[in-house]
């Protein structure tokens, strides 16, 4: 079957790909032919971090319960993922449907993503320039980490006070060029970051971000004054630095620390942590080792936490790091984070497992928490009341009902974590099955902290 009759299936392929990834599930509504040739994820996924035709998101987004399913968590994302394309349209959805207030990780999601637009749309709905709980805003410092000149520019004029002016930030992106500009404009700027931290933050983040070849072709002007503050530095702040370097993404990494190093940078903890959590982390372990940089707990606990499970494995094997945590905060990250191998990994090694059955329902992981229970048994992980409670408040569906169907204690506080995840099906389950009418009352107070009108809307908690 053809997409078109007149031409061959390799040309209709050829048209397709010219298309931007978000309009080919649109292209396969032209007919039956083409629903059924382009019928692969590749041609049927919605990426909500691009553009998405505002008729598409529209027709998805508008229809009656289609943010049902979303935790409140999910529904924020959804209006950042939105405003991080940069299509306006689709931002007023997003928003329409959200059911809860606009947050300052919208408009921080906008500007990382240099979308001026959104920013603009943001700040003229009242969207909040500072995060919660923070003194400054931290959007110059969003906008700079992505190299977004022109946004800076636009949030200067706003006044506001920042929590950072955005050097380091952009020197971590690899933005050197705005290191500079921002630096020549950081005078005149109400900043919360004292100047000794700027400095620290920008040498810290050239060593992540930045080739070691564009750091020694900065202009005079600016490696003259750059020396000079690296010479004013203390300890901890050369190690920072450091570190940066052994956990950069860039090829040359290595060229990185040897040049710090010569530069009077001392071994310690750090560059063994941040590498830990690289990619290739086994192999960079085995060249910081073999330097003499120490491999101690703090490293385990970075590996663990991302789920590295080949840099688990050289830490706790080769390298001979001690099974010392008697707090289990390695097991517990890992389950936090839901990697389950990794979490293996150091169950095999001798470490404890406490506490992390409660880590891995908090995120909403079912497939751990089943590890857990049949590895350790029901007691010994934990399947109380206390564990159905944090299971209710990451709205996972499926987890609920695994606990409910192996008669895991309930509690009728679950609901207020249910209600507080956002998600409506996780309200309305565990009010089936554990709250009693007499304690509905009294949640909304709870829940106007986290402006999230969509649940205080919900039938459960409104039975009159």
């Amino acid at each position: 079957m053809c997409v078109w009759p007149q031409l061959l299936p390799e040309l209709a392929e050829k048209i397709v790909s010219l298309l931007e990834p978000n309009e080919v599930p649109s292209f396969r509504l032209v007919n039956k032919a083409a629903a059924a040739y382009f019928s692969s994820p590749a041609y049927t996924t919605i990426r909500l971090w691009q553009p998405v035709p505002r008729h598409a998101f529209a027709a998805h987004w508008l229809q009656s319960g289609s943010t049902r399913l979303l935790t409140l968590k999910q529904r924020r994302q959804l209006m950042s993922l939105t405003a991080a394309t940069g299509v306006v349209g689709n931002l007023v959805v997003s928003v329409q449907v959200a059911g809860c207030l606009l947050t300052y990780g919208v408009f921080e999601a906008a500007a990382a993503a240099g979308k001026l637009k959104s920013c603009m749309w943001l700040l003229q709905r009242g969207c909040p320039t500072v995060n919660e709980g923070t003194e400054g805003s931290g959007l110059l410092a969003a906008a700079a980490g992505g190299g977004h000149q022109h946004v800076c520019a636009w949030l200067l004029g706003l006044g506001l006070i920042w929590s950072s002016c955005g050097a380091g930030e952009a020197a971590r992106g690899g933005h050197t060029e705005l290191v500079d500009w921002l630096l020549e404009r950081r005078s005149q700027l109400k900043v919360r970051e004292v100047l000794p931290e700027t400095f620290t933050k920008v040498f810290a983040g050239a060593a992540h971000g930045c080739l070691l070849s564009t750091l020694e072709s900065t202009r005079e002007s600016t490696r003259q004054r750059l020396l000079k503050k690296w010479r004013e530095l203390d300890y901890s702040a050369k190690e920072a630095t450091l570190a940066a370097a052994a956990g950069s993404p860039t090829p040359d990494w290595a060229a990185k620390v040897e040049w710090l190093e010569a530069r009077g940078c001392l071994p310690g903890e750090g560059p063994a942590m941040k590498a830990a959590a690289s990619s290739d982390a086994a192999a960079r372990l085995a060249w910081l080792r073999g330097r003499g940089y120490p491999m101690g707990s703090a490293a385990v606990k970075a590996a663990a936490e991302v789920g590295n499970v080949a840099a688990l494995q050289y830490l706790l094997g080769e390298a001979g790091v001690p099974v010392g945590d008697p707090n289990s905060v390695a097991a517990q990250l890992a389950a936090k984070g839901g990697h389950l191998t990794a979490l293996q990994a150091l169950h095999a090694a001798g470490f404890p497992l406490g506490g992390s059955a409660l880590e891995a329902a908090r995120g909403g992981h079912t497939h751990v928490v089943t590890w857990l229970v049949e590895t350790l048994g029901v007691k010994a992980a934990g399947m109380d009341e206390q564990l159905f409670c944090v299971a209710a408040e990451s709205g996972n569906m499926e987890l609920l009902w695994w606990l409910q169907l192996r008669g895991c204690g309930m509690s009728p506080l679950a609901v207020a974590y249910a209600a507080y995840s956002g998600c409506e099906p996780a309200v309305e389950f565990v009010a089936v099955y554990s709250w009693p009418i007499a304690v509905r009352g009294g949640l909304g107070a709870r829940l106007s902290l986290k402006l999230d009108v969509a649940i205080l809307a919900c039938s459960w908690l409104n039975p009159h």
